[in-house]
């Protein structure tokens, strides 16, 4: 312990001497270990942290699974859920949930909050404890039982300010005049469900689902939990499930045919979605914390050489080469785990500047933060750090003997080309390993571009929306909602500047999606479980002209399109050539299964493609509804302007005069929308593109300081060379030319490394191999032109040698 006492010691008295080399060496490191900090502390908290729930290892997720097509659908049919709760005998619980949304009321001004239909059972799988008051009963998930709610933390804390007598309170909630009780607030580590919007409030599931009819086996649309019994395994529950699926599916052929549980743990289903990218970014800061050692170590090793002296008389006077080698290894440590606590600090600001740009799919997003695991990863990450860039350059510098060092920097030492030999190794690894890493970049950055480039299908760059829910305490028949969708967007239409109105209650690129069976009529029924599905949204007329949406053929949908009319539909491209390739589709008809069972509907009109789902997926089949045939309470009224980005607030103010207590749940642009479809591909790329940045500046770092070692090692030589008529060009020709045949090699490593990694980051790609030569070639030129810039310094500085003074120069 004494013996490391005095070295910590020395090694402070020794970064305090040449505190030129402490400075860049701690900024190198604090970058990269930074870096490294931010990220791990994202993986820490979405991949490796544990639910917050008591034995989250027991908790599965519960899908639906189609054996005829492989699809997974995230949402069951109650009798399928209540089959597997009542017949399983290794699960100990199965909960039920439903995503909604509602508004508190504070005041005059309804405040917008987002909840769930929770049954009581979902208690159990999760094993949550109210902090006030009680969760809900059987008593209360039951139908004619009392409206009751349950409050988050933030809810209890932003709305209700703490209030400790809040149980029991009798509330207005909902876009009535309805009134809820209080029955309890849920404590602030409570999060359900797990996302990066917490929910705001809870509500009785059979309570509230009461007017719905849930006997339908192909009605899906409710989410499910189960939990394990304590000794049970996932492989014993799946068996079971299996088993009972084929039962279902042979009694009820004309519903569930085809059907299977899904049953998977609950965080695998979570992240699994975002895995891939962290994955990707956690081996990309593990790259660049291996560039700045390697940086660092070069460092080291041109310091080492002005320590040869000092180094040789410890020596001389009986150190042994592994008491130098310890000593050097505390130097470098003591350096790392400064520069660790600087990271630590950079990395806190990072964290917020991440987490505020992060997209909203991330979920557990409100729970990254640096903890003492995090602190830990850190410290332990430093020491490492330190023994990986020290050891090499104290094993060299350790072997140092007398003559040697009388020996160092002329042509006949052995030592010297040795250290020579390991800083263009080191230098070769850095230019190699931040080409990996420009290279994903590159990529990335190229397929975020042929998104952007891909045309959605409709105009989003002057069209803006706003978002409504019609209060269902006045608006409660299917004609006073139709009345007030058409109210709406006749005054919409009427405003100042814009060119046209209309609505759709399912927005395009919104991640909101129906799914309705049908039958072409005049055609054999498929087989049962086979029968062919489209995605369907509600239309106001002229909502396909409103959004710039082509009609291709027929006509669109009119105000004639009421109730007690034939019912009409419209398709897409898409449709009409998947069904009706090489005839014409106007006038043929549907029979569509849906919640409001058959119907037959004619086709009237063909419409062009939209990407409904994604910019980076196919259209799909779609199937377009009269809004006055079927009327929804929720739309997007959209409206074209050439002042999209500002006409918001005069959208909300004309739902606000039509109905004063008429809630608005968001105002948006479509640009906003597509924008946000964008985010998760945007935010990778970004993150991974500033890591490769910060690759390529600690690559020509070392490039730079290699090069100017070289001038400094070599200044005789230059002078000789001078003196017996080299030219500046010729000096300038040696310096750039050692630093690009390193640039070479490096290039090349690169290169076949490059085409390993990128194989991994395939499934983030789109419209651009993980191989793509144009980006291969623009990195390959971006990285020689960086070394070119690096080296032209001490190039320069090298052809002003005067030979006089260089020839003298020891």
């Amino acid at each position: 312990m004494t013996a490391l006492l005095q070295d910590l010691r020395y090694g402070v008295r020794t970064m305090a001497r040449d505190r030129a080399f402490t400075v860049v060496a701690i900024l190198t490191l604090a970058f990269a270990l930074g870096a490294n900090t931010a990220i791990f502390t994202v993986v820490n908290a979405i991949l490796l942290r544990p639910l917050p729930f008591d034995k989250p290892e027991q908790i599965l997720r519960v899908s639906t699974q189609n054996t005829i097509n492989g699809s997974i659908d995230p949402v069951l049919s109650h009798p399928n859920i209540e089959d597997l709760r009542t017949q399983s005998r290794s699960l100990d619980s199965v909960g039920v949930w439903v995503r909604t949304s509602s508004f508190f009321w504070e005041g005059d001004e309804p405040v917008h909050a987002t909840g769930s239909l929770l049954s009581t059972d979902m208690f159990r799988v999760l094993r949550a404890k109210p902090l006030l008051g009680r969760t809900f009963t059987p008593a209360d998930d039951r139908a004619g039982a009392p409206p009751l709610i349950l409050l988050s933390y933030d809810t209890w804390q932003r709305i209700f300010h703490r209030d400790p007598t809040v149980v029991g309170r009798v509330i207005r909630f909902g876009t009535g005049n309805k009134r809820r009780t209080i029955v309890g607030v849920m404590p602030q580590g409570f999060v359900f469900p797990i996302e990066a919007d917490c929910h705001d409030f809870w509500t009785p599931f059979h309570a509230e689902m009461d007017a719905v009819d849930l006997s339908h086996r192909d009605a899906l649309f409710i989410e499910a939990l189960a939990r394990l019994k304590d000794g049970a395994t996932i492989d014993q529950a799946r068996a079971e499930a299996e088993v009972l699926g084929r039962r279902i599916e042979a009694l009820y052929p004309a519903e569930a045919t085809g059907f299977r549980y899904h049953i998977v743990p609950f965080h695998e289903q979570l992240v699994e979605g975002v895995r891939p990218a962290l994955l990707l970014l956690l081996g990309a800061v593990a790259l660049v914390l291996l560039i700045g050692c390697a940086n660092v170590a070069n460092l080291l090793l041109a310091r080492a050489a002005g320590r040869r002296r000092e180094i040789a008389i410890r020596s001389a006077v009986g150190a042994t080469r592994g008491r130098i080698v310890v000593q050097l290894l505390v130097e470098s440590v003591l350096l790392a785990v400064i520069a660790g606590a600087c990271g630590v600090l950079l990395a806190s600001w990072g964290l917020e500047v991440l987490k505020a740009f992060a997209p909203a799919e991330i979920p557990r997003l409100d729970t990254i933060s640096l903890d003492l695991g995090v602190l830990a990863f850190t410290l332990a990450l430093s020491v490492l750090t330190g023994v990986v860039f020290g050891l090499a350059p104290a094993l060299a510098a350790s072997k140092t003997n007398l003559n040697e060092t009388l020996k160092e920097g002329t042509r006949g030492s052995t030592e010297g080309k040795v250290r020579n030999r390991i800083r263009n190794i080191l230098v070769t690894a850095a230019i190699a390993l931040s080409l990996v890493l420009l290279v994903g970049a590159g990529l990335l950055l190229r397929s975020f571009m042929r998104v952007t480039g891909v045309n959605p299908g409709f105009d989003f760059q002057s069209t803006a929306l706003v978002e409504v829910s019609a209060r269902q305490a006045v608006y409660d028949t299917p004609a006073k909602e139709d009345a007030y969708t058409m109210r709406v967007v006749d005054a919409m239409r009427r405003l100042p500047g814009v060119r046209s109105a209309g609505a759709v209650d399912m927005l395009p690129l919104d991640r909101n999606e129906r799914t309705w069976a049908f039958q072409i009529i005049g055609q054999p029924p498929p087989p049962l479980g086979q029968e062919p599905s489209a995605t369907t949204s509600v239309v106001t007329p002229d909502y396909f002209r409103t959004m710039s949406i082509p009609l291709l053929r027929g006509r669109d949908v009119s105000n004639r399109d009421l109730t007690n009319t034939p019912f009409v539909i419209m398709v897409n491209e898409t449709f009409a050539r998947r069904w009706f390739a090489n005839q014409n589709p106007i006038g043929r008809k549907l029979l569509l299964r849906s919640d409001e069972g058959d119907q037959e509907h004619e086709i009237i009109g063909v419409v062009g493609d939209v990407h409904y789902h994604d910019l980076t997926r196919d259209p799909a089949p779609m199937l377009y509804l009269a809004v006055r045939q079927h009327p929804q309470r929720h739309m997007h009224y959209i409206v074209q302007t050439a002042n999209a980005a500002t006409i918001g607030p005069t959208l909300r103010g004309v739902v606000r005069q039509i109905d004063h207590e008429q809630p608005v749940l968001d105002v948006r642009t479509m640009a906003d929308v597509r924008g946000q479809s964008l985010a998760t591909r945007r935010f990778n790329m970004i993150l991974l593109g500033v890591l490769s940045a910060l690759a390529l500046i600690l690559a020509a770092v070392g490039i730079y300081s290699l090069m100017s070692y070289t001038v400094t090692q070599r200044t005789s030589e230059i002078g000789i060379r001078m003196a017996l008529g080299a030219g500046t060009a010729d000096v300038f020709r040696l310096i750039v030319g050692n630093a690009l045949k390193l640039v070479g090699i490096g290039v090349v490593v690169g290169v076949g490394a490059a085409l390993a990694a990128t194989r991994l980051m395939s499934t983030l790609l789109f419209g651009v191999g993980a191989s793509d030569p144009a980006t291969f070639a623009a990195i390959c030129i971006t990285i020689a032109a960086v070394a070119l810039v690096a080296s032209w310094v001490p190039a320069r500085r090298a052809a002003r040698v005067d030979p006089l003074v260089a020839i003298r120069y020891d």
